[in-house]
């Protein structure tokens, strides 16, 4: 198991690399999003040295609001090249995989619809995924991507696609941890795991919300998985962060991990 923790894309990347390295993390899951962390805002050189000197390796993550499943093709178009161009970065950086958040979709639009047109741009990215030997990973959402049938159409549709587990969204507005986990399960390459009170994204600290991890914890262990682990805890005093890693470990180990 390794643990690492995702850089606010409102502040500079290297703050958070330095950050994370005094913490000892084991990888920075490197989100590229407006407003300081963009692709096209940061300053590639000088955020790559910054990476190499943190000592930190690096998983991708991408703007969790493109509009893949906008009717308008053009628009949807722009969303997919919004990803692409970050993946030559994200394999300079040393990353292997690269979440890509689907699109919930807007306006009158049936969801049969929106899950369609999300396979098919998600089809594209993975392609041009594979020419930089890059893993796209689909990350589930509170709404219609946190059924199982959403999902499963998507990485049913795209097989180089593989599932990426935010445990936070699982339990909003409805516990699907466990469908999702069970049905994914062979597909799992990522979590993401913070707390809340089950109505909202809170991204607060583990043990701070509702959430049970006393039985999720068990639960991810007994699947056998045992790789990357972000903890999507933001808050400007890191000791939330590092005490969340702490309870993870504890957990952990308490069910089996080492």
């Amino acid at each position: 198991m390794k643990i690492g923790a995702m850089n606010n894309p409102r502040t500079d990347i290297a703050s958070a690399l330095a950050v994370f390295a005094a913490a000892k993390f084991d990888f920075v899951d490197l989100t590229l999003e407006y407003p300081k962390a963009h692709v096209d805002v940061i300053d590639r050189k000088e955020t790559l040295k910054a990476i190499k000197d943190s000592g930190l390796a690096v998983v991708g993550h991408t703007t969790y609001y493109l509009p893949f499943a906008s009717p308008v093709s053009s628009i949807r178009q722009a969303a997919i090249e919004d990803v692409i161009k970050t993946l030559g970065f994200f394999k300079e950086a040393g990353a292997q995989t690269v979440t890509v958040h689907p699109d919930s979709g807007a306006g009158t639009m049936e969801s049969k619809t929106t899950v369609s047109l999300n396979a098919f741009s998600f089809k594209i990215i993975s392609d041009e995924a594979a020419k930089y030997d890059l893993t796209i990973l689909v990350e589930n959402l509170p709404g219609v991507f946190s059924s199982v049938e959403a999902l499963g159409t998507i990485l049913g549709t795209v097989p180089g696609l593989r599932f990426h587990l935010d445990v936070g969204h699982a339990f909003i507005r409805g516990n699907k941890f466990r469908q999702l986990l069970g049905a994914f399960k062979d597909k799992l390459m990522h979590l993401h795991l913070s707390d809340n009170r089950t109505r909202e994204d809170d991204h607060m600290p583990i043990g701070a919300g509702n959430i049970n991890w006393a039985d999720v914890i068990p639960a991810i262990r007994a699947t056998g998985y045992d790789s990357n682990i972000t903890l999507e805890v933001f808050s400007n005093d890191p000791r939330y962060l590092i005490g969340s890693r702490d309870k993870v470990i504890e957990l952990w180990n308490q069910s089996g991990g080492g």
